[in-house]
């Protein structure tokens, strides 16, 4: 299609995200089977960056939360110099060197894109993605019932060969089910599809794992999940229930701890906004908790409808935690104090290392930024 494709953040969606826009771009989010630039890599078989807008001349820039399709991608390939391309108010792309000023001109898409800009949007379209993406494989489906498996519906399924998976039940019969490279599935993991297990992640004995949700790489989970986005590295080892839920990379959640997702007067979700530092009223009654990154909860910590948690918290309580923590925030609610940089810091790097991972050099200085930023936002 294009010598490079650049997938820019765009400032407003980037805060409307927070806290789980923190330590990714848009273009590194996760939704059905893989992040966004490798949605666009693999859709356009071209180079792929993501971050600030590019400044290199002929560049296709198109805003990281931009799902690719044909009539998109057609659309792009006639755009012109000096040219952006908007979709009810909102810039999707542009071409040129520099960002869209006053002389350039403006086209309306005519291929009706689907981005996300708010956290029920990932979670929606992450549903969607599920079935679309899932592409059932051919599987030695004798040896894995002779490991006491049972497969509904196995035509279903994409289960990669070198994925091990021992006494569980998977039914495909209401949506696929995708199991990835090297995952193990423990005895009497439940899973009902549409649903995906990525690369290099485990379900501890018992788990279930309901419809729409995204387990991608490197987790470790247990318990009863539904309708959720867990990113990399993160663990829910033990029983308690996440709905409707997003987690962030590196968080562990304590045994027990449970989330609820839907309002007992059955109406709709409200939820804390970065961009405004207020509540807004959401278009879905089923939102349970929104979680950055490297969060640590204790036994039976419990999350009310429409949570949110920033990064770096480690936290607990027997009671309702409140609907928005700020990020460093640590200790057994109501008494909790700011988590210290140097404990923040050394907790992360121990996490990461748990999963073979090292920070970014930068992490100090990320850390300190997202102090900063929510300073307003302490009370």
């Amino acid at each position: 299609m294009e010598k490079a494709i650049h997938l820019f953040d765009d400032p407003k969606i980037t805060q409307n995200l927070r806290p789980i826009s923190y330590i990714r771009s848009l273009a590194e989010h996760w939704m059905g089977l893989s992040k966004i630039h490798e949605k666009w890599s693999a859709a356009t078989d071209t180079k792929v960056t993501w971050g600030a807008a590019d400044q290199q001349p002929n560049a296709l820039n198109i805003v990281g939360s931009v799902l690719p399709s044909q009539e998109l991608i057609q659309e792009l390939q006639n755009l012109p110099e000096k040219t952006s391309l908007t979709f009810e108010g909102q810039l999707i792309a542009f071409r040129g060197i520099g960002v869209p000023s006053a002389d350039w001109n403006t086209i309306n898409s005519q291929a009706n894109p689907v981005l996300f800009s708010k956290f029920e949007d990932l979670l929606r379209l992450n549903a969607e993605l599920l079935n679309k993406e899932i592409k059932p494989n051919a599987f030695d489906q004798d040896q894995l019932k002779e490991k006491g498996n049972i497969l509904i519906h196995p035509e279903n399924c994409f289960i990669d060969p070198t994925a091990d998976l021992k006494g569980s039940i998977l039914d495909a019969s209401q949506g696929p089910i995708y199991i990835g490279k090297h995952v193990s599935i423990q005895i009497g993991t439940l899973i009902q599809g549409p649903a995906a297990i990525l690369d290099h992640s485990v379900t501890n004995l018992g788990s279930k794992i309901r419809p729409y949700t995204t387990i991608a790489p490197h987790c470790k989970v247990g318990g009863e999940i539904s309708n959720s986005i867990f990113y990399p590295y993160s663990n829910k080892g033990h029983d308690g229930y996440a709905g409707s839920s997003i987690i962030g990379s590196f968080c562990n959640w304590g045994a027990m701890t449970c989330t609820s997702n839907v309002k007992n007067d059955l109406n709709v979700v409200d939820i804390f906004d970065y961009s405004t530092a207020k509540p807004r009223k959401t278009n879905t009654k089923s939102l349970g908790v929104i979680m950055g990154d490297f969060v640590t909860t204790g036994i039976s910590t419990r999350f009310n409808t429409g949570t949110v948690v920033g990064n770096h918290c480690n936290i607990s309580g027997i009671q309702f935690l409140p609907k928005f923590i700020p990020s460093l925030t640590w200790g057994e609610y109501p008494k909790v104090k700011k988590y210290e940089f140097d404990k923040a810091l050394a907790n992360a790097i121990k996490w990461a290392k748990a999963k073979n991972q090292e920070l970014p050099e930068n992490s100090a200085e990320l850390i300190e930024q997202i102090w900063k930023e929510e300073a307003s936002l302490r009370n």
